[in-house]
């Protein structure tokens, strides 16, 4: 019995008219600016290649205001956390719901979206995967497909569902010599030493991340790029993780200073006085107490801190309606 191998000359392919030519086709990358520059490097030149065949490649950006430095030093934000994590919505996920909306304007209709989410590459994932199998027709036998309403942006669909980290590596080696995508650079950056007839060098199987990203202890990716002798030059941006985390450090942190007690300390809780104001919290005596205890909660409590409102911080009205009292220490 004889095996199909995907970089066989006979191989299926959009370029052979075996399997029938799409529409449209429209590669999205979304540029952080703050991948790894090998990587980075690689990205452009495989969408510099896909564009001389005909595809459709765009690089989407985002907003300005939302770029990493941007946010965090220009607005003050602190880094990114494993509790807060604003890095992934800003930098990918706001921006490319933006493209995708576009997409789907220049279509007319919904589309067919595919991504390389794979099973393997973190617990959280493979944990998300599961969960949403019997979501929305969702089917994971061949490749996670979920089918969405005809008013949505996209169906979507991982063919790389199942793959495995060999099949991953036979991709990035050989399409580089079988097909002529420049994706031999990627398996440079992941550890694979293009000397190494042997097998010797072991290369890494973990995703990669952001340059010096601060949600990992050890930033492995940039440590493996730099230990390349073409890529020393890069060592210096190995600075940036203990940057992050020394300006989350209270002394570099600025507060918020507004709400004063009488005697003119700050108030302990930040923002009442901004609710007392504006009377954000006046409710009738039918509204669900627990609902309006854990919203007066969330807007007063910055520490995000769970325990129930006092009674004695709400004060009757004569129309039959409470507010918080003015007085609250």
């Amino acid at each position: 019995m004889r095996n199909l191998s995907l970089f066989e000359t006979e191989r299926l392919s959009l370029e052979t008219g075996r399997i029938p030519q799409p529409e449209s086709v429209t590669i999205l990358y979304a540029d952080t600016r703050q991948e790894l520059p090998p990587l980075h490097n690689a990205a452009m030149n495989l969408l510099d290649k896909l564009r001389s065949q005909g595809f459709d490649t765009r690089v989407v950006l985002p907003e300005l205001d939302h770029r990493y430095f941007v946010y965090m030093l220009g607005r003050g934000v602190p880094p990114p956390s494993n509790t807060f994590r604003w890095c992934t919505p800003k930098l990918k996920v706001m921006s490319m719901e933006r493209e995708l909306e576009t997409l789907r304007q220049e279509r007319g209709e919904k589309f067919l979206m595919l991504t390389g989410v794979r099973i393997g590459e973190s617990a959280a994932r493979d944990q998300r995967i599961a969960m949403s199998c019997t979501k929305d027709g969702g089917e994971c036998g061949q490749g996670w497909f979920q089918h969405s309403s005809a008013n949505a942006v996209a169906d979507t669909l991982a063919p790389l569902l199942h793959w495995r980290v060999c099949h991953i590596w036979d991709w990035l080696v050989q399409a580089d010599v079988d097909l002529g995508y420049p994706t031999f650079a990627i398996a440079e950056v992941y550890g694979h030493d293009p000397q190494d007839e042997l097998g010797e060098t072991e290369p890494m199987n973990a995703r990669t991340g952001c340059i010096g990203c601060p949600l990992v202890q050890k930033d492995s990716a940039l440590d493996r790029v730099v230990a390349n002798p073409k890529w020393a030059y890069l060592a210096p941006l190995q600075q940036l993780r203990p940057l992050y985390w020394r300006i989350k450090q209270p002394q570099y942190r600025l507060r918020k200073h507004g709400d004063l007690r009488k005697d003119g300390t700050l108030a302990k809780k930040q923002g009442r006085q901004v609710i007392q104001a504006k009377n954000l919290y006046t409710f009738n005596a039918k509204s669900p107490r627990q609902i309006v205890r854990s919203a007066i909660e969330r807007r007063c409590d910055s520490e995000g801190k769970k325990r129930t409102v006092s009674p004695a911080w709400f004060t009757k009205l004569p129309d039959k309606r409470y507010a918080l009292k003015q007085e609250v220490s």
